[in-house]
């Protein structure tokens, strides 16, 4: 028994052409410390804005929770000036206390 390549022809399936552009990326590697440094750098971001808003002896142990959660993820605020960064914590805020 022999396999050739007549016998097993090598499949391409239709909707493949092999002109296709491919994106290759690759991730940026982040020590710890750099990623310890960034979650720190978001949270005290975050609490400025509640600072802000509420002057600091009006922050809440909830509101540092809330930041403390924000800073862990990626999502970013608006860009623009600090009015529309402390509008998106605060809605943030809103819609985060609400009870389940």
């Amino acid at each position: 028994m022999s396999y050739s390549g007549e016998q097993y022809p090598f499949y391409v399936p239709p909707s493949i052409s092999g002109t296709e552009k491919v994106k290759i990326s690759t991730m940026k590697v982040t020590n710890m410390t750099e990623m310890e440094q960034r979650i720190k750098m978001r949270y005290a971001f975050a609490m400025s804005s509640f600072g802000r808003m509420f002057l600091p002896h009006g922050i809440t142990p909830d509101m540092r929770e809330l930041c403390n959660e924000w800073s862990q993820i990626e999502q970013q605020p608006p860009r623009g000036d600090l009015y529309q960064v402390d509008r998106y914590f605060l809605e943030l805020w809103k819609t985060w206390s609400l009870p389940s």
